[in-house]
């Protein structure tokens, strides 16, 4: 078979849908145009022109290019007075439109087939050969993400450059964002990768470092700070909520969690009754006719009298909007020591199984190995306070209170020591002696050695959501000795 947007012929395996040989490639033609007047006034240009075999031919190659300005404010003749103090003044301003076609299969633009031998129906004496599509539309007008990015910064030097750093503005859009598209399931096979959608991320950065000496003790002080958000506005079709983390969901960032608004727990009978009364029948969300006191209530958010999907809300983002660094050196004496605190916040937490919600985190069931921050913060008539639910082996029970919701989810922010070096250095003249070592350096080296977080759960607050299966480790603090040396 000859295959328009590869090379060659293609063979399917049996039983599986992926070529046993495949053929991919790329090549691209690019340029860089640079000018620079009186270092004051830079200019650069770049073209380039990539094709990817990915795409069918008539879709393959296109232009990307990027312009970008600076203007050294510090060279001009009007900030003489102010050398000593500014040493480095430069405005930036840049504005590119770059190619994307990561994520993309290599033979969408071909209708692949499955041949079956004798797989079919009986004729006579034997089965049939049969041939079926590979599993997924084809599509013929599939092209490169165009990603428009635009960029504002400055970059400064003051006080003889002991004070340094940047700060900049960005925003990145996609008007034609590779997604599957969406199609009646009628057509039985699953949709293509289509120019569909349209997202937009921006935010800010910024990093600043402070060197100076008091005495015979040098040191650096530094930090980096970086806030993006993201908003996947048009998914090229209308999109239904759906409860815990979705991936992709039209007017909310990548990534996001859905569920329902926790509004306290069932203290009284009374309560219990007249919950059950307003929102048992019909219910969606998994609601049971054994709720105890203690249980979790939910809002009607809509104010329909119904508890189900239409009352899910927006809990939060898996991705941290904020995310900063703290970098500290010290030198005194052949003594170095450094720290690096390391950091996110505006992120939220859900822990789920990736296909499999029986992992979750707290629990899902009394019977797994979960974390034991529950010890003791179970609801009951005398801690009706506690901000557990009741224990109980009824799966309905813990499913529907464990479910995603505000009380479920948690704050993923998080502050941490991720590395300590102490280091000595040898005077150079103790090693004269040895005719053998010229530099000698001892340290000591600790990883992940602290940390603050307001997760509940006593996971480590860098781990992944995913929570599948026993692929749960725990968290691990390293520490390292060691001796580097110069002969």
């Amino acid at each position: 078979m000859e295959i328009p947007n590869g090379a060659g012929e293609v063979l399917i395996k049996d039983g599986d849908s992926k070529p046993a040989k495949w053929h991919e490639a790329m090549m691209s033609y690019f340029g860089r145009l640079n000018y620079d007047y009186k270092q004051r006034y830079l200019l650069e240009g770049n073209l380039r022109y990539d094709g990817s075999s990915k795409f069918r031919p008539e879709n393959r190659w296109q232009f990307f290019w990027g312009v970008s300005g600076g203007w050294r404010l510090s060279e001009e003749s009007f900030m003489h007075s102010l050398s000593s103090v500014v040493n480095n003044l430069k405005l930036r301003l840049s504005y590119g439109v770059l190619g994307n076609q990561s994520g993309v299969d290599r033979y969408d633009g071909t209708q692949l087939y499955n041949f079956a031998s004798s797989n079919g129906a009986y004729i006579g004496s034997g089965k049939v050969s049969t041939i079926d599509t590979n599993g997924k539309i084809v599509t013929t007008d599939r092209t490169w993400e165009r990603i428009h990015s635009y960029n504002l910064g400055v970059d400064f030097g003051f006080l003889n450059n002991r004070l340094t750093g940047t700060f900049e503005l960005f925003m990145k859009k996609n008007n034609n964002m590779l997604i599957d598209a969406q199609y009646p399931g009628v057509l039985g096979d699953n949709a293509p990768t289509m120019n569909l959608g349209k997202f937009e991320a921006k935010g800010w950065e910024g990093n600043m470092t402070w060197s100076d000496k008091i005495g015979p003790v040098q040191y650096h002080i530094g930090g980096t700070i970086t806030y993006t958000t993201n908003k996947l506005i048009d998914l090229g079709a209308t999109s239904v909520l759906k409860s815990g983390f979705v991936g992709k969901q039209q007017g909310y960032p990548l990534n996001s969690y859905f569920g329902l608004r926790y509004v306290g727990k069932i203290q009284t009978q009374e309560e219990l009754e007249k919950y059950k009364y307003y929102y048992l029948d019909g219910n969606g969300i998994g609601m049971q006719d054994n709720l105890r006191l203690g249980d979790h209530m939910f809002e009607d958010v809509n104010g329909d009298g119904k508890l189900d999907q239409n009352d899910y809300v927006y809990l939060g983002t898996d991705d941290p909007k904020l995310s900063y660094s703290i970098n500290i050196e010290l030198e005194w004496k052949g003594f170095d020591l450094s720290a690096i605190f390391q950091g996110v916040g505006r992120r939220t937490v859900f822990r789920g199984g990736e296909g499999n919600e029986t992992w979750r985190v707290p629990m899902s069931a009394i019977y797994l190995n979960t974390t034991t921050q529950s010890i003791g913060n179970t609801w009951n008539p005398e801690n009706r306070n506690a901000y557990y639910p009741s224990y109980t082996s009824i799966g309905s029970i813990n499913n529907y209170n464990y479910q995603c919701s505000s009380w479920s989810v948690e704050n993923g922010a998080y502050l941490r020591l991720k590395n300590l070096t102490l280091g000595y250095t040898l005077p150079a003249s103790w090693l004269a002696k040895t005719n053998a070592i010229s530099k000698l350096r001892i340290y000591f080296t600790g990883a992940d050695l602290w940390e603050h977080s307001k997760l509940r759960d006593g996971w480590d607050p860098e781990a992944s959501r995913k929570t599948k299966d026993l692929g749960r480790y725990p968290f691990n603090r390293t520490f390292t000795v060691g001796v580097n040396a110069t002969f």
